[in-house]
């Protein structure tokens, strides 16, 4: 079984979703219970139990299928996704179109017969007479008996007749007669209810009628509507409001000009020993669409917010509903990831509860395969719960669109946006401003005489000197508190969701004042701030939290200086055990590669064709096939491929409909132009369709990192030492590494004779092996000389000549130098082929 809902059959009237839920917990996680009752509140005696895995759910129906809960047996099976073809058979509408024409066929053949006769005696007089009695309203045989009365009398006109005339009732008048006398004409109805009762239009006329609005100001704080009314008087005013909040102030409302202007004549009069000023209320234009806005119905206003947004197709995001309230970014991640590369999972989570709110948006970096996973998914079975999918709202970006802002600004803004991306920072390095504050700090001294030019050695060799000091410190402070440091000399790779590096942190920075940044955004799990201050690693106890975190506080300004964030590796941190908890550092999370299409097919590895070559078609014919679209674009290039989004059909969830949109992707992006030009507005199936370029979001992690800086095994007392400043000399080198060990060598290569600088690498050598590696270890990590990191390799010692010719040999030669055979030499090799 694959489904991890059961569809509970035959419940005890009194059973409780509480009582379910304790009963079905014993079997497993049980994420939702629903009981399901009539719109008249009755029981209906069956519902739904969700569980999070399929095991546990398959586990839970063989234990309680046909068991009793109270004195009743319940039935317990699996519950099939939404338009399923078995569910749809065995309990759908197929089964009732059934039993509707065994009932139909018979009602059809009788209504057929009616039909006859009524034709037949259609034009028999006793039978339209028998249809007229038999009518719902009685007043057409009273106007048939009226119109027959009165053909023979001669109708005399009122106003000729004397009062004594029409007064007096003629003796030959029948009874019918005089009723018809009395009928009160419809032009003299309309006159009575004029002069009496108002209608309800010409009340609601009166309550639309607009008030001319003032407003007073500077009235005593003691001031009553009584008060303002008999200072207005004779004005009735229509209308008087005191905003509760604001003091002072009061708005009136008059109907007439006259009063109007009446009012207006209070202006600056005195009022409680304040003089007062009235003067005409014009609403803005805020106020007054805002107005508009409210008078719609709620269900106008929510169609008009849902014309505005954009399909997934457009958008490449999904809104999702009905998550369990356990379900992490992993799981969507996983879900969501076999139908293409996922861009962002967003994960809502309530922080009082600290649990799942229950739904989520989910970003995909192709709109194509947010439309597969969109058709796919809708309606399905997930931990028990069913998916609700919607389309996601665009991301609102908030402040300026760019136009007014300043050159920093811009700068600031789109370093934001590439917040996340992989960069592999150096995690040790140490502003040059940092490291001499360290330094007067730990000698006592003034930065100024840290920053001497004129000392004894070069100001460039003493802080590199005191930065290789310090980031010595600084490592093994956060080898001891379980931080793997080579995992930053790697490439960049997976990166961790919820542990990030905090840089460039101004000197002395405490713990309490990261805690105080940092904890707003969410709870922290542990906190690795090495001696110093300078850098520190902050770990969050969820994904979510860490990404709103990361996104509010990179490039913020914390003190002084801007507040550098990156994320950390997924094996940074060690397993490590505390008050009793173990704590796992880095989340790793695996994408499979299988796109599948539109349907659900999965392909593997497909042809997704350059980038900017597919398009988004729009306003497709419902009728419309694939064929038919992929045809008509054939014209313009190779179509690769050619898809039609499709949803289920809510009347039939076996069958699928098309949602008006698709997409076709050319091999080459100047075909996709080609049918950009020339196909826009063409028409297929009598739509014209509507072209624009499938729009791809942006992946933000994008990997710039260097490669990996790999320490090979010594194998001399000679170190290479790449990446020199030009402006560095020979005796600066040689002061750097004079403090591990006595220098035996040291060589900084020039350029051709006559330009005078050298070539930007240098070669020292040591007259032990210890002090070399003792160097090696120390300067390798993060040391700068005039702002450029050195980098350290092992070179290779002093080559014999033998050796020097097999290298030469081996670089020309890949196989190797070969030995000349002499006349002996081959007789020999065949007397022993023959033996």
């Amino acid at each position: 079984m694959t489904s991890s809902r059961l569809i509970l059959k035959n419940l005890p009237p009194k059973v409780t979703e509480q009582k379910l839920r304790e009963l079905f917990s014993a079997k497993g996680t049980v994420t939702d219970v629903q009981l399901k009752y009539s719109k008249d509140g009755k029981f209906r005696h069956f519902g739904f139990i969700g569980f999070k895995t399929a095991e546990e759910a398959e586990s839970a129906q063989k234990y309680f299928d046909n068991s009793f809960v109270g004195q009743v047996k319940i039935s317990v099976e699996p519950c099939e996704n939404l338009g399923d073809v078995k569910a749809f058979k065995k309990h759908g509408k197929g089964k009732v179109e059934s039993e509707e024409t065994k009932e139909e066929k018979p009602r059809k053949e009788k209504n057929k017969h009616l039909q006859e006769i009524i034709e037949k005696a259609k034009n028999d007089p006793k039978f339209a007479e028998y249809l007229e009695a038999h009518r719902k309203d009685a007043k057409a045989i009273w106007e048939n008996d009226v119109s027959t009365a009165m053909e023979n009398i001669d109708i005399v006109e009122e106003s000729n007749k004397k009062p004594e005339e029409a007064m007096a009732v003629p003796m030959a008048l029948s009874d019918l007669d005089y009723l018809r006398s009395k009928i009160v004409p419809l032009n003299q109805q309309e006159e009575f209810v004029d002069e009496g009762i108002e209608s309800e239009d010409e009340k609601s006329k009166k309550q639309e009628i607009e008030l001319i609005t003032l407003k007073v100001r500077g009235l005593p704080f003691s001031a009553k509507k009584k008060d303002i009314k008999k200072f207005f008087k004779p004005i009735k005013l229509k209308s008087l409001r005191l905003p509760p909040k604001v003091k002072g102030v009061a708005y009136i409302g008059v109907i007439t000009e006259k009063e109007f202007k009446l009012a207006l004549n209070k202006n600056r009069s005195i009022l409680g020993g304040n003089r007062i000023t009235v003067t005409k209320y014009v609403k803005s234009k805020e106020e007054s669409n805002e107005k508009k806005e409210e008078e719609l119905p709620e269900w106008k206003q929510k169609e008009k917010e849902l014309e505005k947004e954009e399909s997934v197709g457009e958008s490449g995001r999904i809104f999702v509903r009905n998550l369990c309230y356990d379900t992490t970014e992993d799981d969507l991640q996983k879900l969501f990831g076999s139908y293409g590369t996922v861009t962002e999972v967003h994960l809502p989570i309530d922080k009082y509860t600290r649990k799942v709110k229950g739904f989520a948006t989910v970003s995909f970096l192709l709109p194509e395969h947010a439309v597969a996973a969109y058709s796919a998914l809708d309606g399905t079975i997930f931990e028990g719960r069913m998916l609700h999918l919607l389309p996601a709202k665009a991301k609102e970006e908030k402040g300026d669109n760019g136009e007014s802002l300043s050159y920093k600004e811009k700068k600031e803004k789109s370093l934001k946006k590439t917040a996340g991306s992989s960069h592999n920072w150096n995690t040790l390095f140490l502003s040059q401003n940092a490291i001499a504050e360290v330094l007067a700090a730990r000698y006592n001294v003034s930065k100024q005489e840290v920053l001497d030019p004129s000392g004894q050695h070069s100001l460039a060799v003493r802080l590199a000197l005191g930065e290789t000091q310090v980031v010595n410190e600084i490592r093994q402070f956060l080898e001891e508190y379980g931080v793997v440091l080579d995992a930053f000399n790697r490439p960049a790779t997976e990166r961790s969701k919820c542990i990030m590096l905090a840089k460039n942190l101004p000197f002395g920075t405490t713990e309490g004042e990261l805690r105080e940044i940092f904890n707003k955004y969410g709870e922290l799990g542990r906190l690795l701030l090495p001696p110093y201050g300078i850098t520190a690693i902050i770990e969050y106890l969820n994904q979510t939290e860490a990404k709103l975190a990361f996104r509010k506080l990179a490039y913020t300004r914390f003190k002084n200086t801007p507040l550098y964030l990156e994320w950390a590796p997924v094996d940074v941190l060690k397993e490590i055990k505390t008050d009793g908890e173990t704590v796992q550092g880095g989340v790793v999370t695996t994408v499979d590669s299988r796109v599948p299409d539109v349907h659900g097919v999965e392909k593997e590895g497909a042809d997704e064709g350059e980038i900017g070559s597919t398009l988004f078609v729009k306003n497709i014919n419902f009728n419309t096939m694939e064929g038919q679209l992929k045809l008509h674009f054939t014209g313009c290039g190779d179509v690769v491929s050619c898809t039609i989004a499709t949803k289920k059909d809510p009347k039939n969830p076996t069958k699928k409909l098309s949602m008006g949109y698709g997409f076709v992707t050319f091999s080459k992006k100047i075909e996709a132009d080609k049918a950009l030009k020339t196909l826009q507005r063409a028409l297929l199936d009598g739509h014209a369709l509507e072209l624009k370029r499938s729009n791809r979001t942006v992946d933000t992690n994008v990997s710039t990192g260097r490669g990996a800086n790999t320490v090979g095994k010594q194998t001399s007392s000679k170190i290479l030492v790449r990446n020199v400043p030009f402006e560095a000399t020979l005796k600066e080198i040689q002061d750097l590494f004079k403090p591990f060990g006595e220098i035996k060598a040291l060589r900084l290569p020039k350029k051709v004779s006559g330009t005078g600088s050298h070539r930007g690498f240098a070669f020292v050598e040591f007259l032990s092996n210890q002090d070399a590696k003792r160097a090696f270890e120390s300067l390798c990590q993060s040391t700068h000389l005039y702002g450029r990191r050195l980098v350290l390799e092992w070179a290779e010692g002093e080559s014999t000549v033998e050796e020097l010719r097999q290298k030469t040999a081996a670089k020309f030669l890949p196989e190797g130098p070969k030995k000349k055979k002499t006349k002996w030499n081959n007789e020999f090799d065949g007397v022993l082929g023959d033996e």
